[in-house]
């Protein structure tokens, strides 16, 4: 098994605190990209595409995950397969 590859591949900020990351995570040649709202270092909200991210915002849909820490973010995203 490769070994997983976590790249924040753009950094939006909204505000001083808080901002949109597009993360890249792969595993060898497979990859797909996840967008994180991180609000204040607090709150954590992670999408699996770009339109859920702007569903989200328009209030049509909810996140796919939702963390209190930035420590049960990186746990998530290094339990990520990348299929």
């Amino acid at each position: 098994m490769k070994c997983l590859e976590i790249e924040m591949i753009d950094c939006q900020y909204l505000t001083p605190n808080k901002t949109i990351e597009t993360l890249r995570v792969s595993n060898g040649g497979k990859q797909i990209e996840i967008f994180v709202y991180n609000y204040k270092g607090q709150s954590f909200r992670a999408f699996s595409s770009k339109k859920k991210l702007d569903d989200f915002w328009q209030g049509k849909a909810d996140e796919d995950h939702h963390f209190q820490s930035e420590q049960e973010l990186d746990d998530w995203l290094n339990g990520v397969f990348v299929g």
